[in-house]
């Protein structure tokens, strides 16, 4: 069961997702957790502490959706890589569009802003690691290097069928050919 703090900020990951930055204000929060006049305000004082926990709280749902996804995912081969990676995108632009938007809005603030930087960095880094390790079992030839291709690949993919209408009708080709392309691994 989720803490007062840990809705307001899931409810805030959504109004980021759903009304941008600018309409990421403790009124908002707390009209969309259904909660008092004040709420979030109580919690997080200035935009800013808002904005930090925000970084946070992705940070943690990132870590257990990946510790779950790594549970039950495995890839043997770089096709069920592709697969495995192919559902996540899917997710993402899918029912955790509004989460996805929120990321990379959270990404344009962590340029202007070194706190919130380290703050999604860290968690990256072992989000990172998790894919190095599938990279790995693949037979990947440098899967640290060939990891960040992959996932700044899926990034810009994701970010560009959020912004325009999609540049791909097969999602699932695209991240397949993204794989092939940006790895070299033993079949």
């Amino acid at each position: 069961m989720p803490s007062r703090r840990e809705e307001l900020l899931d409810a805030a990951i959504e109004v980021l997702g759903g009304q941008g930055v600018r309409g990421l204000t403790h009124r908002a929060v707390d009209a969309a957790a259904g909660t008092p006049a004040g709420a979030t305000a109580n919690y997080f004082k200035t935009r800013e502490a808002l904005l930090g926990a925000i970084a946070e709280r992705f940070a943690e749902r990132d870590a257990h959706a990946w510790e779950a996804i790594a549970g039950l995912v495995r890839p043997t081969t770089s096709a069920e890589l592709a697969a495995a990676l192919a559902a996540y995108v899917q997710r993402a632009l899918g029912p955790d569009r509004a989460v996805t938007v929120a990321r990379f809005g959270l990404f344009v603030e962590a340029a202007l802003r070194p706190d919130l930087q380290e703050r999604l960095a860290g968690p990256s880094r072992e989000l990172r690691q998790w894919a190095t390790e599938w990279l790995s079992g693949i037979g990947s030839a440098e899967p640290a290097a060939e990891c960040n291709a992959l996932m700044d690949y899926l990034d810009g993919l994701m970010l560009h069928h959020l912004a325009f209408p999609p540049l791909e009708d097969d999602l699932e080709e695209a991240v397949t050919r993204g794989v092939r392309e940006l790895c070299t691994y033993d079949a």
